[in-house]
């Protein structure tokens, strides 16, 4: 039988053309902006063409079939660029933002999670009251609640709340977090803090009923109940919950640390795997049963209500839907008796979440799932091929490590564009835990429908033992030599060159063309060029940093991979500094390399003299006779006092203006700066001072 080509392959994927061009629409949506009156224009323009096409169809031949297939094409392309922002509050007539809201009303619309004595969640804002007056409203709003007495808030409770909502805000140092594209993945794009003086529980109507989501929440609540009754520990309970039902909340740190140095974090993320693990447990389960030929269909309909149910109750994750829709596609493929193919299976899944949610192109977790399951779909075949075995348990071995490199192939290029990080010891580590997770997470389903308590005791004491297990392999890798690789967040065009040379090289052996060989091996080429020369630019680099903590003081110097730390903080690990600038210290100092000197006084208010190899800093908490003369002087805690005198006195070429100061103050020292023709840098609410050698 001749082997199909590469094209007729991909008309083999029916959804491919048209998602592919609209995940290109999506792609361009975020270099587009929009004014409200051209987003206008655009959805008048989707109706037009619409038409336009219909008419085109219905004539058919000729010209008109020409112009239906590209008005088709280009109409796929408008509606993902209009998908992607027509959740954004400028194109939403009645976004809450757009009035002076004197109070809101809210719906909880996500299950509020409690770290450091702060409640977060993200409501629905229903309306809200101006001189009371209820005005109807849509939009979401992020609410940051500090501890409280009262009784713990559940999802779906509606709250009357009042206080300052304002714009999440970008982030303001290098490599730090982009909290506020995150939340925009939810279409959150305001948020608040709350006192719990500020807002009260309305009380729901007796006959409300509750959603979907909200039934398997408190399914979720009742499972973890029983999961903590026969699961002693709390360390190994916090990771039966993420483990079983994606409940992350009360993981201790260096665990979570443990699990993403070792390369296992999709461990604790319910995912593909928790889903194939729940499928195999319930056709094993109904493989005993023996149905009668006109009820076949009821073990079909109960796995597929329970993998959706299981969803829900794990919070409807990308990778978790991704998986339930694939499995689907499979349930009804084997009970129709038709080919099922997994492509199909895993293009589709992503054609429906992103029609559901086109925002969900732009989470890490959605394109890292979709990758990792094409990487296996990919590779696994070829690596099986080359690696042929017959005994059960080396097949078994092999097909843990193909899958694992199969997976890695593809999420590595961008892992190290998002995190800047290699698990050296990937490998090692999901052979180690691969089967303990698994064994744990069918004890965890017996332990869920078994009613018999003595049972129960034994499934949770066998749960804690493995669980103990996976911790102690992985904190064992953890600390081997070389664990994790730090390196240089990769920029976008290494991300492409190296998704073009694995493509090329895939294509070329696939198919036996060498003019693809060759493109692969000129991408590798020009991704070993642009590495070593962006490693000499690095090395041959002072840079120098002010970043913006807040009301604290963090200054940074880095060059040959070390770095020179001060901080007003008492910790290099705190966890306000790591937030802030953790992550670039990691990128531009290897480990070992970092001095960090803590700047401590007992006094209110104190002046420092840092000393770095381009030159002296004052940092001025109060004017004095006796400051130096330094390069840069940095201003504290409102000390503008006598800013001009200081001024005089040290000589500065500039003067920056910390977090520490009020906007206010901050302000006024500008203008007195510019009438003193003095360079000046305010920090507050604004990105990190920064700069290299080069810009000197």
């Amino acid at each position: 039988m001749t082997e199909l080509s590469f094209y007729q392959k991909l008309e083999r994927i029916p959804l491919l053309k048209i998602a592919t061009i609209y995940v290109v629409g999506l792609f361009a949506a975020p270099m587009l902006k929009f004014s409200f009156s051209s987003f206008q224009y655009l959805q008048d323009s989707l109706i037009l063409l619409s038409g336009i096409i219909l008419c085109c169809f219905l004539f058919k031949g000729g010209l008109f079939k020409y112009c239906y297939l590209i008005g088709y094409y280009i109409l796929v392309l408008l509606f993902g660029i209009w998908q992607f922002w027509r959740s954004d509050p400028l194109y939403m007539e009645n976004h809450f933002s757009h009035f002076q809201l004197d109070s809101y009303v809210v719906e909880i619309v996500q299950e509020p999670s409690t770290k450091s004595e702060t409640t977060r969640f993200s409501v629905e804002v229903l309306g809200g009251y101006i001189q009371d007056s209820f005005m109807a409203t849509t939009g979401k709003l992020m609410i940051s609640l500090k501890a409280t007495t009262k009784r713990p808030l559940r999802y779906a409770d509606r709250l009357w709340l009042k206080g300052t909502m304002s714009a999440v805000p970008p982030p303001f140092n290098p490599f730090e977090f982009d909290y506020r594209e995150y939340l925009k993945g939810s279409a959150i794009y305001h948020q608040i803090f709350l006192h719990p003086s500020n807002y009260i529980r309305i009380e729901r109507e007796d006959s409300h009923f509750p959603d979907f989501m909200e039934l398997a929440l408190r399914t979720r609540e009742s499972f973890l109940k029983k999961l903590r009754r026969y699961c002693k520990n709390e360390e190994y309970y916090a990771i039966a919950a993420a483990l079983l039902y994606g409940f992350r909340g009360e993981i201790d740190e260096a665990n979570i640390k443990a699990f993403t140095n070792t390369g296992t974090i999709h461990v604790l993320s319910v995912s593909g795997m928790h889903v194939a693990v729940l499928f195999g447990f319930l056709s094993l389960v109904f493989r005993y049963i023996p149905w009668p030929l006109r009820l076949n269909w009821v073990p079909v309909v109960i796995t597929f209500s329970i993998i959706w149910i299981y969803a829900f109750i794990a919070g409807l994750d990308p990778p978790i839907v991704r998986a339930a829709i694939m499995i689907s596609f499979v349930l009804c493929a084997r009970h129709f008796k038709r080919n099922s193919s997994t492509l199909n299976a895993l293009v589709a899944a992503a054609s429906i979440i992103l029609l559901c949610d086109p925002r969900a192109i732009t989470n890490v977790g959605f394109q890292l799932s979709f990758l990792a399951v094409l990487g296996m779909l990919l590779f696994l075949p070829i690596f099986e091929k080359i690696v042929i075995v017959k005994n059960p348990f080396i097949r078994f071995l092999r097909d843990t490590v193909g899958i694992s490199i199969a997976a890695q192939v593809l999420t590595t290029p961008l892992t190290l564009y998002y995190f800047g990080q290699f698990p050296t010891y990937f490998l090692l580590a999901n052979l180690l835990v691969g089967l303990p997770s698994t064994v744990t997470m069918y004890l965890g389903f017996l332990m869920t429908i078994n009613p018999i308590d003595w049972l129960n005791e034994l499934f949770g004491y066998l749960l804690e033992n493995f669980i103990a297990c996976i911790l102690y392999s992985l904190k064992a890798i953890d600390r081997l030599a070389f664990s994790t690789i730090q390196i240089d967040i990769i920029d976008g065009n290494l991300l492409f060159l190296s998704y073009a040379a694995v493509f090329s090289l895939l294509y070329a052996y696939q198919w036996k063309d060498r003019k693809y060989c060759y493109l692969g091996f000129l991408c590798v080429a020009g991704i070993v060029f642009i590495t070593i020369i962006q490693q000499i630019i690095d090395e041959n680099t002072e840079r120098f940093r002010i970043y913006n903590t807040r009301n604290e003081l963090t200054i940074a110097y880095f060059k040959n991979q070390q770095a020179i730390i001060y901080s007003t903080f008492d910790s290099l690990n705190h966890k306000a500094l790591q937030y802030a600038c953790g992550r670039e210290i990691r990128v531009w100092a290897s480990e070992g390399n970092v001095r960090f000197i803590p700047l401590k006084s007992k006094s209110v208010r104190n002046n420092y003299l840092v000393e770095l190899p381009f030159g002296k800093i004052i940092v001025m908490e109060y004017f004095s006779n006796e400051l130096p003369s330094a390069e840069l002087l940095v201003v504290r805690k409102n000390a503008i006092q006598k800013l001009p005198a200081a001024v005089n006195k040290i000589l500065p070429r500039e003067v920056i203006l910390d977090g520490s100061n009020s906007l206010k103050k901050s302000l006024q020292a500008r203008t007195i700066l510019d009438s003193l023709g003095m360079k000046s840098y305010l920090i507050k609410d604004n990105f990190a001072y920064v700069w290299d050698k080069e810009s000197l």
